[in-house]
């Protein structure tokens, strides 16, 4: 399977189990940078950027839609740091407003295809490296997926104190670095 038709399958399945008004959003590609149709590779890694969920307000509202000035910020910097095929990813898949915690079911739910998702990327004699981009995903990957080790960086909520877009193409670049060390360490 790949992911194309694994995002039309998860769709499908979450608005069979959760109502047809459910709304499913996956990372777009961009200015060269694959997100959620990225295989991960990067060096001899498989790397998977984790995020929350999917914000209503991105999806929804005009001036939030994708790409904003953030996430223009945020494709270029990957790109030009070697990470244009990390792959990105939502643990819940619904898209919901930012802030409210998922339901225990649409936790279970989206576990069971997020372990589908890592199993599918997954290549053998290559490294896999989680990066888990909340405490939340954190806390969702160790009680739901304990069978994956994830790192963490707290990476939307920490650059929001970053005024400057300087400041935070520094601390994205900082964090990529991170992981890209984590791959050649092989």
């Amino acid at each position: 399977m790949n992911l194309e038709n694994f995002a039309e399958e998860s769709e499908k399945a979450l608005k069979e189990k959760f109502g047809d008004k459910t709304t499913f959003w996956v990372w777009p590609s961009y200015s060269g940078v694959k997100g959620f149709y990225g295989n991960g590779l990067i060096n001899n890694t498989i790397v998977i950027w984790i995020t929350e969920r999917p914000s209503s307000a991105r999806v929804n509202r005009r001036e939030h839609k994708f790409p904003d000035w953030v996430d223009k910020i945020f494709y270029r910097v990957l790109k030009e740091e070697g990470f244009e095929n990390m792959h990105f990813t939502d643990f819940v898949k619904i898209v919901d407003y930012a802030g409210k915690p998922p339901t225990h079911e649409e936790l279970i739910s989206s576990a069971e295809w997020m372990k589908k998702e890592i199993e599918m990327l997954k290549v053998d004699r290559k490294k896999l490296i989680i990066v888990a981009n909340s405490k939340n995903v954190k806390r969702w990957m160790k009680e739901y997926l304990p069978e994956y080790s994830c790192i963490y960086h707290e990476f939307f909520k920490r650059t929001i104190r970053y005024r400057k877009r300087s400041e935070r193409e520094d601390f994205l670049r900082k964090i990529l670095r991170n992981i890209m060390d984590k791959t050649t360490l092989l």
